[in-house]
C-alpha cells in the first residue's frame, strides 16, 4: 500500500532528495515497472528507465531466492560515469536515485533510504 502522498509532494521529495545528495536522476517506480514520479535529464525515456531498474531489483530477488536467501534490500550499479541506487519503497515501490561515480554511496545512502521509507508503506 502507498503512502498518501500528492503528487506535488512526491515531486518535491524526489527533487530535495535529488538535490541533497548530488544526484542526476531519482525516480518512484513501481515494482512492475511504472513510472510513478521521476525527476530525470530531459530527453531520458522514463518509462523504459523504471522498466530496467524493477527488472534489475526482481532479477537479483530471483537470484536469491534460487539459492534460499532473502531478496535484496538494495542493489547498487557501478558505471564508468555514474552509480545507480535502487531501494525498497515499502512493498510496491522502488526508489532509483543516480549520482555521479565519484559520489560517497554510504554517505548519501541514509537519505536514500529515508525518503524511500518515506513515501511508502507496507
Amino acid at each position: 500500500m502507498y503512502a498518501v502522498v500528492e503528487l506535488g509532494d512526491l515531486r518535491i521529495a524526489l527533487t530535495d532528495l535529488k538535490t541533497r545528495i548530488g544526484g542526476i536522476a531519482t525516480a518512484l517506480v513501481s515494482r512492475d515497472g511504472r513510472v510513478l514520479c521521476a525527476d530525470v535529464p530531459a530527453g531520458v525515456h522514463t518509462e523504459t528507465f523504471a522498466i530496467m531498474c524493477a527488472t534489475i531489483l526482481g532479477a537479483a530477488a530471483t537470484a536469491n531466492t534460487e539459492l534460499n536467501r532473502a531478496s535484496p534490500e538494495r542493489i547498487v550499479v557501478d558505471g564508468n560515469d555514474s552509480k545507480t541506487i535502487i531501494v525498497g519503497s515499502g512493498t510496491k515501490a522502488l526508489l532509483v536515485a543516480v549520482v555521479d561515480r565519484t559520489s560517497d554511496v554510504t554517505k548519501l545512502l541514509g537519505d536514500v533510504v529515508q525518503v524511500a521509507g518515506s513515501l511508502a508503506t507496507g
